[in-house]
């Protein structure tokens, strides 16, 4: 399989408001048995210069096994794009449900299609904004089997329950169900909406014309607020377990039971329990003479901290304790200067070296253009003498010009990697050192942000680190000779990325279409000539 699409794709469009490259939020592989295609083919689909009737004939004759292809590209002419919506396969449609690239005006002319795998693609989207009715089959679905008596109520509730877990913008459509035993289900799901929209079905369930709908969301409301049993943890594990520790109001019996099992196994009710705003103060108290670290870590994040507190975590025995209250919010910056901390043993750390490091927006909250504090605050955060903040700084794609220019001079490899993946003005330089001095998961991502060189790249083809010596591919100035040289590279990426070159001489890309490792490289080189094209393809079986 060709990999170098980042080759092929234009680095400065992005999908969200953290400048996100969406060449690398392109789902592929709709399905895993995508049917055997000549390589030549699969490389025309990815071609950028493939003019509309070659992509208009790979979609006739052999778009199932292509739609893996045109589900990247960014530059679908409008005629294919309807090409697309109109294909018998299920698995060209689908590809164009996922494209990104493709407004999402036109991807919506999908959510009708007859085949459910078509919406399941659309679905995948979790920013795509869908109607009622992309859901509401699968509800109707569930109540026709329980009105058949293939089910029964309590398995009716399970099932939907289940159904709204695989996606919450399925909630708020079951709260407006015309089904009573739909809304009702809908109350157990309300804990997956954030606080506003919670809010709002919640009052419309509890002003129900049906009064089981209206009960069930009395015994919620109350419930967020009742004082909690024992007993009450019977129902709940995992997640809902932590949850009700964390968040609900706890008996003194609750307290002493999550006490006493969680001496024999890790803690765990222990850590949820610490952040829980309701415990009594004494209660607190004993939690900073826990044996648990991670317990001490969780009341380390508690923002209700007097300074007695801070001041006893900061002195903490266990270096990841001290280390979580260094980026408390009441402490200052020379309190934050005082404590000994190793970053390496925080929530928030991901190891920046080969391989270790996640860039996934999930595990760094402040990234998500929802969750993204104020703005002043991550200025503040810049200048902190905790690298903690400063990564967290860094992630902000609002940060103002000379707090960039700063921040990419930062001493701490996290600091600048952060910086480099998520704002959108990162200076070209601190692109190309990130990705020489980084190479761990998300590395990719840097070579799509606006500001990624292209120019004096060439230099780097003899960089002992094969990624580096494929972004003399990227270089419109590099010599033919040079990239000729680096197609019989020793890597198979650098091979690869060469034959999709167009600086590569024309004669040796057609020559490449006939080698079995380098000719999906080759045929989606855009300076191949597009005569070549049409005769691959006219020939291809």
């Amino acid at each position: 399989m060709f990999d170098d699409h980042w080759l092929l794709l234009p680095p400065t469009v992005t999908d969200d408001p953290l400048g996100t490259p969406r060449a690398f939020r392109t789902r592929t592989n709709l399905w895993r048995d995508e049917p055997a295609v000549d390589p030549v083919l699969r490389g025309l689909a990815h071609n950028p210069a493939a003019p509309t009737d070659v992509l208009l004939g790979l979609l006739g004759a052999h778009g199932d096994a292509l739609s893996d292809a045109f589900n990247r590209r960014a530059d679908l002419p409008p005629v294919v794009v309807e090409a697309m919506l109109r294909h018998p396969s299920a698995r060209v449609r689908a590809a164009l449900a996922v494209n990104r690239y493709v407004d999402s005006a036109i991807r919506l002319r999908l959510v009708d299609d007859p085949d459910p795998r078509v919406v399941g693609a659309l679905r995948a989207d979790p920013d795509l904004a869908l109607p009622d009715r992309v859901f509401t089959p699968e509800f109707d679905r569930l109540v026709r089997q329980f009105q058949r008596t293939l089910t029964t109520a309590d398995e009716l509730h399970c099932e939907l329950i289940e159904l709204m877990s695989k996606d919450r913008r399925s909630v708020p459509v079951a709260a407006r169900h015309p089904e009573p035993r739909v809304r009702t289900a809908a109350v157990d799901r309300l804990g997956l909406l954030n606080e506003v929209k919670r809010d709002e079905v919640t009052q419309a369930l509890l002003h129900d014309p049906v009064p089981e709908v209206r009960a069930a969301a009395v015994r919620y409301d109350v419930g967020l607020t009742r004082v909690h049993e024992p007993a009450d943890l019977l129902s709940c594990n995992g997640y809902a377990y932590r949850g009700l520790l964390r968040e609900r109001r706890l008996s003194r019996p609750l307290i002493a039971h999550v006490l006493a099992v969680d001496a024999n196994d890790g803690g765990g009710g222990v850590s949820a329990m610490a952040g829980n705003r309701t415990l009594p103060t004494d209660v607190l108290d004993t939690l900073f003479e826990h044996p648990s670290s991670d317990a001490r870590c969780s009341l380390a994040e508690r923002d209700d901290l007097s300074r007695a507190q801070l001041t006893r975590l900061a002195a903490d025995p266990d270096v990841a304790v001290r280390t979580a209250v260094s980026v408390h919010p009441r402490l200052t910056e020379d309190e934050r200067a005082a404590i000994d901390i190793d970053v390496t043993t925080s929530r928030e750390h991901r190891p920046f070296g080969p391989v270790e490091f996640s860039n996934r927006r999930d595990e760094h909250p402040w990234m998500r253009a929802s969750t993204l504090p104020p703005l002043e605050q991550s200025v503040r955060w810049a200048s902190s003498v905790n690298i903690l903040l400063r990564r967290r700084a860094a992630a902000d794609p609002r940060l103002p010009a000379d707090l960039v220019e700063t921040l990419a001079q930062d001493t701490d490899l996290g600091v600048r990697v952060l910086l480099a993946q998520h704002h959108p003005a990162a200076p070209s330089a601190l692109l190309l050192r990130s990705f020489r001095e980084y190479d761990g998961h998300g590395r990719a991502r840097l070579l799509a942000m606006p500001n990624f060189p292209t120019t004096d790249l060439a230099r780097l083809a003899d960089d002992p680190d094969p990624a580096v010596r494929r972004l003399a591919a990227r270089d419109p100035l590099a010599a033919p000779d040079l990239v000729e040289r680096l197609a019989h590279d020793p890597d198979p990426g650098v091979r690869r990325a060469m034959a999709a070159c167009p600086r590569l001489p024309v004669p040796l890309i057609v020559m490449l279409l006939d080698d079995p490792d380098l000719a999906e490289p080759a045929a989606a080189n855009a300076a191949l000539p597009v005569d070549t094209m049409r005769q691959r393809l006219a020939v291809a079986v």
